[in-house]
């Protein structure tokens, strides 16, 4: 009856979306999928494995054999390179001898001091006798030395003058401001020696220094500078071995000298700094340089230091500055790359746009799947990093391919169980040419990924059960040793022990890649309010406490959910919709009877009186239509994902309570009822799914009245419904075709025929 319309295609979709997270309002003005797309593509460009130089040198060893003839391309200069220069500079550093000023003021002063000492010592013995107490008191108060000292000097007022001939020919020589050492065990050695702390040192490995007198400059031996306590115990202990002075005479010379001598050379830093400064930068980055089209290496031939260096340099000489020709090639390169990822990104786009409206048109979906592509991106790169630092570069281990730990069937596989396979495959096809690319263009692992990929897709496309990701595993791992086998022995690699090794790495990479799936599976369901088959058969367990409850409190409801299941069911196998996800979605569609159960037929017993006969026919629709609502909220306390929200409330539509409208109508001689009291809130249903629920639901409840079980007059019940729902504007948005309204039609009739099918009567009492 309905041929008369276009046949319009209608795509196949797996499941929709609920409303758990907020809508994207910001991103519906800015275009959410060209926002997607741009995302994605930076992303994309983000994680993509650049060319820096055409051409990476690789480099021998001092003393291997070279592989191959390099002649230079163009001009460059021999450099060291930036550990040898930093070396060379520190070494040229380190010879420049420390700066040290003489300072002659100080010689100067130390002179007034002792010629005041021997004129103040005059004037206080002048007229006095130089033996009385009270003279040698007033002397050590004058200039705070010992009684013994001051006694020394007055009994030989010649030791002021040798003190100062000492003093200044220590001091001519140069004193030290502070001890420089070249180790700090000679450093410990000083102070015991000495017995002195010494807290201010400084450490200086050369045996020479630099002083400075004046504009003047030599070079001396460090041991020539040394600081006061030194100078002074040396001179005594000469002194004393000499025995030209008495005890007391040498103590008094000693006590001069330590209160006089000061040192008078000082470190000179600054100057310092800056000869060594100096020596660093004249230390040259060039040291040489290569004409353009000279032999760097022949093959065949024994690398020497000099060489390697003019390799290096070239090197640095590609990466740092290059030529016009590189840098086009360079371009040209990263470009073809890009595009060549772009395609598929490109394909994606097309064939959501195309056939897949619902999910370009939802924002959760789209940036959910987005999301796969650019962790799966983000896997890889970070996989491969990993996984080549897993293998020696030499020895037994170097045919083991590091590469096939990656867990390339990861995405794909999420991506089919979200959303269907053929979405799944269009983001295999980008993944695995992604794997090719950063691997080098490998067309072998563009394959290898492909391969793995379309198996993991097929193996899950209809998953139910959680456990049966464990399925995955051999069949994925099958044909990887399939193709890794092909592969080995077209590379002319016969060995048995590298075979089992690749095979291992396979393995785990399959591991790896069935965890991640199970484990971001249920985390992308949470976040994006998406809903898989395994949720479904999860909420299809009849002992789920809604359901349960739903049985006890409102059993005719419950019973009436069942037989709607199996109608939806049967439906939506034929026309290709997910069967599961109707059957499921219609146990739940009614749950929200539970709440006033007795104010609907099915749940009163043939002696119960109705409820509504007492109420005016507003109330009851309203009563009725709040259903809807209940069961949204007993559906948010329940948890349940957004896509059974949906066809609770969508599976009524638009459409109007007519029983009680009618009735209103009647009781209102002046015709002022407005219809859209009468009404339930929506939306339509916005799915195939839940528009079948909506037929389903009609069809089971008006059977009931029909009365018979002849095949005729229930397929002119269905039809007519259908025709009602369809004139009424409650399928425009579901999409549905036609044709699928036909197949509906059919899907419907054996279940009824099941329900209504003749029994035979059979005698009394038998």
């Amino acid at each position: 009856m309905f041929k008369i319309f276009t046949f319009k295609k209608r795509d196949t979709r797996k499941i929709s979306v609920g409303r758990l997270l907020p809508d994207f309002n910001i991103l519906k003005y800015l275009s959410l999928p060209l926002v997607v797309l741009i995302c994605t593509i930076l992303f994309t460009l983000i994680l993509f494995p650049y060319t820096v130089s055409v051409q990476v040198l690789n480099l021998p060893k001092v003393g291997e054999v070279s592989s191959e003839t390099i002649i230079a391309p163009f001009s460059y200069d021999i450099i060291r390179m930036p550990d040898e220069l930093e070396r060379e500079r520190k070494k040229a550093e380190s010879k420049v001898l420390l700066v040290m000023q003489y300072n002659t003021d100080i010689k100067d002063d130390v002179r007034k001091k002792f010629n005041n000492l021997r004129e103040r010592i005059n004037v206080a013995v002048k007229g006095k006798n130089v033996d009385s107490v009270k003279t040698i008191e007033s002397l050590v108060q004058m200039n705070e030395f010992s009684i013994s000292t001051i006694r020394a000097i007055i009994a030989n007022p010649r030791l002021i003058g040798d003190a100062l001939s000492f003093t200044e020919d220590l001091m001519d020589k140069g004193i030290s401001e502070i001890p420089v050492v070249g180790s700090l065990d000679k450093l410990s050695r000083l102070r015991t020696e000495y017995n002195a702390s010494f807290e201010r040192y400084l450490l200086y490995d050369h045996e020479y220094v630099t002083l400075r007198k004046g504009n003047s400059e030599t070079t001396v031996r460090l041991s020539d500078l040394p600081v006061s306590e030194v100078a002074l115990e040396d001179l005594i202990r000469k002194l004393r071995q000499s025995r030209r002075y008495a005890d007391e005479p040498l103590n008094a010379l000693f006590e001069m000298m330590s209160k006089y001598v000061k040192s008078n050379v000082q470190i000179n830093n600054a100057l310092t700094d800056s000869r060594r400064e100096k020596a660093s930068q004249g230390v040259m980055e060039v040291i040489g340089k290569v004409i353009k089209d000279s032999e760097i290496v022949r093959k065949h031939q024994v690398v020497t230091p000099d060489i390697l260096s003019r390799l290096m340099s070239l090197q640095h000489a590609l990466y740092k500055t290059g030529n016009n020709e590189e840098k086009r090639r360079i371009w040209a390169n990263n470009t073809g790359r890009l595009l060549i990822l772009f395609l598929p990104l490109c394909f994606i786009a097309f064939y959501l746009y195309n056939y897949e409206k619902n999910l370009i048109t939802n924002g959760r979906k789209l940036v959910a799947l987005a999301s796969i592509i650019i962790i799966q991106m983000v896997i890889m790169r970070f996989g491969l990093f990993i996984a080549s630092r897993l293998v020696l570069p030499s020895g037994e281990l170097t045919t083991i391919v590091p590469e096939y730990l990656l867990p390339f069937t990861a995405g794909p596989m999420l991506t089919a169980i979200l959303f269907n396979p053929y979405i799944a495959f269009l983001s295999l096809l980008f993944m695995s040419i992604y794997s090719g690319v950063i691997l080098g263009f490998s067309h072998y692992f563009f394959m290898y990924c492909l391969l793995g990929g379309l198996v993991s897709i097929y193996t899950v496309r209809d998953i139910r059960y959680r456990l049966h990701f464990f399925k995955i595993i051999p069949k994925v791992l099958l044909i990887s040793i399939v193709v890794i086998t092909i592969w080995h022995f077209a590379s002319f690699n016969f060995s048995f022990l590298t075979l089992l090794q690749n095979y291992s790495l396979a393995l785990i990479s399959v591991v790896i890649s069935v965890f991640l799936s199970m484990a971001l599976t249920p985390l992308f369901e949470r976040i994006f309010d998406l809903t898989t088959n395994m949720t479904l058969i999860e909420l299809s367990d009849m002992n789920h406490p809604i359901l349960k409850r739903l049985s006890i409190e409102a059993a005719g409801t419950y019973n009436h959910s069942v037989l709607v299941g199996n109608l939806a069911e049967s439906a939506a196998q034929k026309i290709g919709a997910n069967a599961l996800l109707a059957r499921v979605a219609s146990y739940y569609h009614d749950i929200g009877k539970i709440e006033k159960s007795d104010y609907f037929v099915e749940n009163n017993l043939p002696v119960e009186k109705n409820r509504h006969t007492k109420l005016a026919p507003s109330m009851s629709a309203l009563i009725i239509c709040s259903h809807v609502k209940d069961g949204v909220e007993l559906a948010i306390k329940h948890r349940l994902p957004g896509v059974i929200k949906d066809v609770i409330m969508q599976h009524h539509g638009t459409s109007t309570v007519s029983f009680f409208y009618e009735k209103a109508l009647e009781q209102d001689p002046h015709k002022q009822v407005q219809e859209q009291d009468f009404m339930y809130s929506g939306p339509i249903p916005q799915s195939p799914e839940a528009a079948i629920i909506m037929l389903a639901d009609s069809v089971e409840a008006a059977s009931r009245s029909l009365g018979t079980s002849s095949p005729k007059l229930l397929r002119e019940l269905v039809k007519k419904i259908i025709r009602d729902k369809f004139l009424s504007s409650q399928l425009d948005q579901s999409d549905l075709t036609l044709k699928d309204l036909d197949l509906i039609v059919e899907g419907f009739m054996p279940v009824l025929q099941g329900i209504f099918h003749s029994r035979i009567e059979y005698p009394k009492g038998a």
